[in-house]
């Protein structure tokens, strides 16, 4: 069983937990939420099933942290590459970068939208929450379209959570296929288009 090295209590702690979280993910990922197990975790990270417990309360604690770990700090970079465009634009960069962002991670939009769905409902409705950078974004996009009259709609509101599900739609769609990279040009263009269409006509 391999020996985490470190140079004080703290760092120890730190690094026995990104090992908990790196077998964690190699775990759920191989045998979906109901088939991982602590003790799966714990033979992977070379940590105790016991000392496991004193980092995490459950594996859908674990997995949870996985993702608020990994996902957040993705959809920030996101979120970095849009400045003063307008409405439309934005929302397109939005999606665009998303869809893309899946296709280069894959194993973390799996572990979100299709892992992350088997957690109990408290911990499943706390992920969700991880996507609110993008999601408060596009409300505040449409928001800002509807106010200048660029978009046609009334409802600013409901025209986001349409539009966050159909970004969540996307990556359902990508995480189902074998070959997300090579079916990503096709669910983004179909999304654009509606956008296109749908938000200014």
């Amino acid at each position: 069983m391999p020996r985490i090295r470190a140079e004080s209590i703290v760092a120890h702690k730190e690094a026995s937990r990104a090992a908990i979280l790196d077998a964690a993910k190699k775990v759920f990922l191989a045998n979906g939420y109901d088939g991982a197990s602590l003790s799966a975790i714990a033979d992977v990270s070379g940590i105790a099933r016991t000392t496991i417990y004193e980092y995490f309360h459950s594996k859908g604690h674990i997995l949870l942290a996985v993702i608020e770990d990994r996902i957040p700090p993705l959809l920030e970079s996101v979120l970095a590459e849009i400045e003063d465009q307008p409405p439309l634009e934005a929302i397109n960069q939005i999606f665009t970068q998303s869809i893309a962002l899946v296709v280069k991670v894959p194993e973390l939009a799996e572990l979100m939208f299709r892992v992350g769905r088997a957690l109990p409902e408290e911990l499943r409705n706390q992920m969700w929450t991880f996507l609110s950078p993008i999601t408060d974004e596009l409300y505040r996009q449409c928001r800002a379209g509807v106010a200048s009259g660029y978009f046609a709609a009334k409802h600013p509101d409901r025209l986001g959570r349409i539009l966050a599900d159909m970004l969540v739609s996307a990556t359902d769609e990508l995480t189902q296929e074998a070959d997300p990279k090579a079916a990503a040009p096709v669910v983004t263009a179909s999304r654009l288009a509606f956008l296109r269409g749908g938000l200014s006509g």
